[in-house]
C-alpha cells in the first residue's frame, strides 16, 4: 500500500501547545503599571537635577554681580547707594555718585561693569529712571513696538538683563501695567504707556534690619546699628563695612516681582481674579526695590500685611516677597557676600544669625548659617 505522509513536525491543536501570541489585558496593564512606577521615580531626580542646575546659574549671576560691585569701588572708591530716591533733588550739597539728584537703582550704577556697557552709555543719569523725555537730539518719536520714545530711560529698562533674572523664578512677560508707587521715596506715577514689560529683576540689595525684629535688649535700634552692607540716598566706603566683606551680605533674593508671592502661592486680587501687582521692585531699574528686614508673621498669609511678629519671631525669609527675602529654590535662598563669596543660606537659620549676617557694623558674634 502507498504510504501517506500528514506533516512534518509535531502536531499542535490550541494555543498550549506553544503557538505564538500577543500579551492578555492583564499582561499589558501590569507592564503600564511598571513604566508608570519607573517615570514617577525618575521625574523626581529629573526635577531635582534640573533645579540643582538653575540654583547652580542663580550662584553664578550672583557672584557676577558681587564682582561688579567690586570692580565698581576700586574704579570710584565707594559702593554705589542702595537706592536713589526723590529725596536726593532737595539734598544739599547734592550727594557724591548722584549730582543730578534722580532715581536711580544700583543695578544701573553698577551695569557697565556687567558687560551692559550699551544699556549702560543709552541711559542718562540726568534724568529718572522712568523718564520718557529722549536722550538724543533731535528727538525720536514713540516706537509702536514699545509705546515709548525708543531712545528714553523707560525704553532701556525694557530690556532683559539675564544677571539679574534667577532661571527658578516664574515669567513676568504679560505685565506691561504698573501701579503708580506708594511710597514717598518715589515721585513715579503709574507706568500705562508701555506695550512690552519692564526687564525684571529677582535680586535685592537688605538696605538693614528694622528696630523691634529681634527683642530687647535689641541691638538694632539704631539706625547705624541695623544698617545693611548699602544704604539708600547715600554712598558707602568699604572702612564703614566693619563686620567684613565676608560677613556681610551684599545681595539676596526677592525674586517674582512685581507678581505678589505669599508662603509659595501667588497672591491674587479677590474683586477679579488677577494677579496682584507690587509696586515696588517693578523692573531691574526700578530704584524702589531695597527693604529692610520687618517682623514677618508667617500666619498672616492672608491679611492685608503680613507685619507684625513679635519680636524674635517673625520669618526671615520665603514668608512674602513683598519686601522680603524670597526664593524659588526652596529650602533657601542664594545671597552674595561683600568678598564675592555666594552661598546658600538656610531657611531654618535662626533670627539673630541672619540678623547679623544682613548689619554691617552691628559687631556680632555670628553664628554659622
Amino acid at each position: 500500500m502507498p504510504r501517506t505522509f500528514e506533516s512534518v513536525g509535531p502536531r499542535r491543536t490550541s494555543l498550549s501547545d506553544g503557538w505564538p501570541r500577543g500579551f492578555t489585558l492583564v499582561e499589558l496593564l501590569v507592564v503600564i503599571a511598571i513604566i508608570a512606577t519607573l517615570i514617577g521615580l525618575l521625574l523626581p531626580a529629573v526635577q531635582g537635577v534640573r533645579e540643582s542646575a538653575r540654583r547652580t546659574q542663580c550662584m553664578n549671576n550672583m557672584r557676577q554681580i558681587g564682582l561688579a560691585f567690586q570692580v565698581s569701588h576700586d574704579a570710584r572708591k565707594h559702593f554705589p547707594a542702595a537706592m536713589w530716591s526723590a529725596k536726593a533733588a532737595t539734598m544739599t550739597p547734592r550727594p557724591k555718585g548722584n549730582p543730578a539728584g534722580k532715581e536711580h537703582s544700583w543695578r544701573v550704577l553698577v551695569m557697565p561693569y556687567l558687560e551692559e556697557q550699551q544699556a549702560a552709555s543709552d541711559y542718562h543719569w540726568t534724568k529718572h529712571w522712568y523718564d520718557e523725555t529722549s536722550n538724543t537730539s533731535p528727538a525720536k518719536p514713540p516706537s509702536a513696538a514699545l509705546g515709548v520714545r525708543p531712545d528714553c530711560n523707560l525704553a532701556v529698562a525694557t530690556r532683559t538683563v539675564s544677571v539679574y533674572r534667577c532661571p527658578s523664578a516664574p515669567d513676568r512677560a504679560a505685565i506691561t501695567r504698573i501701579p503708580a508707587s506708594s511710597d514717598s521715596d518715589s515721585a513715579r506715577g503709574a507706568i500705562t504707556s508701555l506695550l512690552v514689560p519692564l526687564g525684571v529683576t529677582d535680586y535685592e540689595v537688605i538696605t538693614g534690619v528694622k528696630p523691634g525684629v529681634l527683642p530687647a535688649p535689641d541691638p538694632y535700634a539704631s539706625e547705624a546699628a541695623g544698617n545693611g552692607f548699602l544704604i539708600k540716598d547715600a554712598i558707602t566706603r568699604q572702612r564703614e563695612i566693619s563686620d567684613g566683606l565676608s560677613k556681610t551680605m551684599l545681595i539676596a533674593e526677592s525674586a517674582a516681582r512685581p507678581l505678589t508671592y505669599r508662603a509659595g502661592r501667588p497672591r491674587i486680587v479677590p474683586a477679579t481674579g488677577a494677579p496682584w501687582i507690587y509696586d515696588q521692585g517693578v523692573g531691574w531699574a526700578d530704584s524702589l526695590g531695597p527693604f529692610k528686614l520687618d517682623s514677618i508673621d508667617p500666619s498672616k498669609v492672608d491679611a492685608t500685611s503680613m507685619k507684625g511678629a513679635a519680636p524674635g519671631a517673625g520669618a526671615v525669609m520665603n514668608a512674602t516677597n513683598e519686601g522680603e527675602c524670597y526664593s524659588f529654590h526652596g529650602g533657601g535662598m542664594v545671597a552674595v557676600f561683600g568678598d564675592t563669596s555666594t552661598r546658600v543660606i538656610a531657611e531654618d537659620i535662626s533670627q539673630r544669625a541672619f540678623c547679623a549676617l544682613v548689619t554691617r557694623a552691628g559687631g556680632e558674634n555670628q553664628e554659622s548659617p
